[in-house]
């Protein structure tokens, strides 16, 4: 059994990567058992991403029976509808709610013809949900599935992540695997999950053909001679960003130096329309971004000069590659930050400088509470605000005396209980005083006296105990000259 096969995520939530995209998934289906109608959903990303493990973790966290449908089913429309037609009009057998899974919908040919016609008309009338996976949701083929469906972007997980995937699988197998294979395995895998399982399982760094691929496509890109040709290298398993950033990188390196002022003017404008796709979410701009930063940066040259170059891997890929594992970390703080002031991680940003200080003070209070690692508290450390040194130097004079005044305390406690104690048993033994010239039977023998005389004795006691006033003392008279005499 495969290692992909056995450690697939029987949860949602244990899908590696794509947190909101995967709870939108999730929500989706739950609206669905609610008796609340939904849209068909479409599922889009490269292959490897996790797009048929999301569909089964939904089976086997919600209970669902799966009806799975490959590119095979889709050669005529009258297949499509013998197996559709009757799963969509009839209920369970189990009783348990039914899923339509359309698995790889983008890889039908030509010949294929009346298969998307036939599912677009089963999808919208079905009783049942329906999920569609797509590598390439702008495939002109799907266009009426497209605009038909929801559509959910997955995007590929980070190479630490899949890293920690790895490392976690390994130990349970007892695989013995350095760490430095285990990053090569992930940063070699580009995003895919799956490719990445099956090369921890060979205990080999697989190579993968993608960095081949991206350079076949600039070589066939920069020596077309039609706009078609030029136009060809954007369809694919490359993806639309990725591909930019490898022109942009690689126009000096190709083109004069006459000429780049023209190329990076094709290249802007196919930024403005990426940016008007985000702004706006109109995905229809998309066709021109990728004619104008293919066929515009080719053909902003007057003459075709193909030669031989050696291509280079983009600087910004290699910077985010670098900062990867920092990027992980801050996103891990400012996530937990933010479920704790009940804020986005964005806004949580501007409390790290607050969150380090307090922080550098009480550390457990913080990995017990907010979940910290040792990582994430040094990490948060670095944004705490800088101290300068007569501070520093005072806040440790502080910290010994308190250390001190802490250890000193339970010996100053012991201390007066034992002189409490000494005093308690002198009092218990000490002998009862009484006047010598008083006698018991003289005592008895005085007669009581009056009430008045009682106050005047008082009286006279108490002014026998009050204390005597302090005389003034007398200044001395002035013996020497008098102040007149020396004038």
């Amino acid at each position: 059994m495969l290692l992909s096969q056995k450690y697939a995520p029987k949860k949602v939530e244990e899908v590696l990567g794509n947190i909101s995209a995967t709870k939108q998934i999730k929500r989706w289906m739950l609206m669905w058992m609610r008796g609340t109608r939904q849209r068909p959903l479409m599922i889009t990303g490269p292959t490897g991403i996790g797009k048929t493990t999301i569909v089964y973790a939904l089976r086997d966290e919600l209970g669902l029976e799966v009806l799975e449908l490959s590119a095979s089913d889709f050669r005529d429309k009258e297949r499509i509808e013998r197996i559709l037609g009757g799963s969509m009009s009839s209920a369970s057998l189990s009783g348990r709610q039914k899923l339509i899974f359309i698995d790889d919908a983008d890889a039908m040919s030509r010949e294929d013809r009346g298969g998307v016609n036939a599912i677009l008309k089963l999808i919208t009338d079905s009783p049942f949900p329906v999920i569609i996976t797509v590598q390439d949701a702008w495939d002109r083929k799907i266009m009426g599935l497209r605009n038909a469906c929801t559509q959910v972007d997955l995007k590929r997980p980070i190479a630490p992540s899949i890293a920690r995937l790895l490392q976690t699988i390994a130990e349970k197998e007892g695989i013995k695997i350095s760490e430095a294979t285990i990053n090569s395995i992930s940063e070699n895998a580009h995003g895919d999950i799956r490719a990445a399982i099956n090369d921890l399982h060979a205990n080999s760094v697989g190579e993968r053909d993608r960095q081949k691929d991206i350079f076949r496509r600039l070589s066939s890109l920069f020596g077309a001679r039609t706009y078609a040709e030029a136009r060809a290298a954007s369809f694919g398993d490359v993806e639309h960003d990725m591909l930019k950033l490898w022109i942009d990188e690689n126009i000096p390196i190709v083109f004069p130096m006459q000429d780049l002022p023209a190329a990076y003017n094709m290249l802007s404008r196919a930024d403005i329309f990426d940016g008007r796709i985000m702004s706006r979410q109109a995905w229809g701009f998309l066709r021109y971004s990728n004619d104008l930063m293919t066929a515009g940066v080719v053909f902003s040259r007057p003459e075709q000069r193909p030669a031989f170059v050696r291509f280079q891997f983009p600087a910004y890929l290699k910077k985010m590659k670098e900062t990867s594992s920092t990027r992980a970390l801050m996103k891990s703080v400012l996530t937990k930050i933010g479920k704790k002031v009940h804020t986005s991680s964005r806004q949580a940003e501007s409390f790290l400088p607050v969150f380090a200080h307090f922080y550098s003070e009480n550390p457990e209070y913080f990995q017990n509470n907010y979940g910290f690692e040792e990582k994430e508290g040094e990490f948060l450390l670095t944004f705490a605000p800088k101290v300068s040194g007569k501070k520093k130097a005072a806040k440790k004079e502080e910290k010994k005396k308190a250390e001190v005044k802490e250890e000193k305390k339970p010996a100053v406690k012991e201390k007066e209980v034992q002189e409490k104690k000494e005093e308690k048993k002198e009092e218990a033994h000490a002998p009862v005083h009484q006047h010598p010239d008083a006698h018991p039977k003289e005592k008895e023998a005085e007669e009581p006296a009056t009430h008045s005389e009682k106050h005047s004795a008082e009286k006279e006691k108490g002014k026998e105990e009050k204390p005597a006033k302090p005389q003034k003392e007398k200044r001395e008279e002035h013996k020497g000259p008098k102040l007149h005499e020396f004038f």
